[in-house]
């Protein structure tokens, strides 16, 4: 089983309870630059959050625009589906820190790459991270959510909650919990957690395991290898 399956086995729950997930700040324009992206992660937030700011409110405000995509359920080969992906893929990219998200995941690889490497990587891996997404977000999800609470320190935030779904006609909780990032006047989210699995976990241990045995441009190789091949449901 190679890297990418793994990896993506073990964050399923997580795309799954994702899909369900409310998409914070789908104003954040998913088309900027990779480059504008990756440089973010170098720049602390500039200013602490507003006392009155808060993570959990955005999460379920936002719930709604994410409902409004996934409940079109156009057919996967008409080009109102193709519109429906683009939607989803903009959502996803504000929801999603990816910067945050590859800084975190390489570690201490991070400060040995290049700035054109950062940005391949940042790049190579919202691909990724999308096509899966998408993935499991088709068709219409049958979930609720409850939220528990929110703790703050600093411009780092913690959102618990408790996904409640239908897996294969029976009833299941998820229990979920965000990390979040205050950048740039807004929260975004560097990893979910579900049921104590963490994504970034998953992703750094694969990561770290291939750079460290055959070296960053492998990792990247590989990666740029499962995009280019054709998706199926072996996946």
């Amino acid at each position: 089983m190679d890297w990418y399956v793994r990896a993506t086995m073990s964050s399923l729950r997580w795309l799954r309870a994702v899909s369900a997930v409310p998409v914070a700040l789908a104003a954040v324009s998913f088309t900027a630059s990779v480059s504008l992206l990756a440089g973010s992660v170098a720049r602390a937030a500039e200013t602490p959050p507003p006392a009155n700011s808060s993570p959990m409110a955005e999460l379920k405000k936002s719930n709604a625009q994410l409902d409004k995509v996934l409940q079109k359920n156009k057919p996967n080969w008409s080009p109102e589906a193709e519109l429906e992906r683009s939607e989803v893929r903009k959502l996803v990219g504000s929801f999603l820190d990816y910067a945050e998200l590859a800084k975190r995941s390489l570690g201490k690889n991070w400060e040995k790459i290049s700035a054109k490497q950062r940005d391949e990587f940042v790049d190579t891996l919202r691909q990724l991270v999308e096509r899966s997404y998408l993935k499991q977000v088709h068709g219409s999800p049958n979930y609720n959510i409850k939220y528990d609470k929110e703790e703050k320190t600093g411009s780092e935030a913690d959102v618990t909650a408790t996904l409640n779904t239908v897996s294969r006609g029976k009833k299941t909780k998820v229990a979920l919990e965000y990390k979040m990032l205050w950048k740039e006047g807004h929260w975004l989210v560097y990893d979910v957690i579900t049921d104590e699995q963490s994504m970034l976990e998953n992703y750094h241990a694969e990561f770290s395991k291939i750079i460290n045995r055959d070296g960053f441009d492998a990792l990247l190789k590989k990666m740029r290898k499962k995009l280019d091949e054709k998706e199926d449901d072996s996946e």
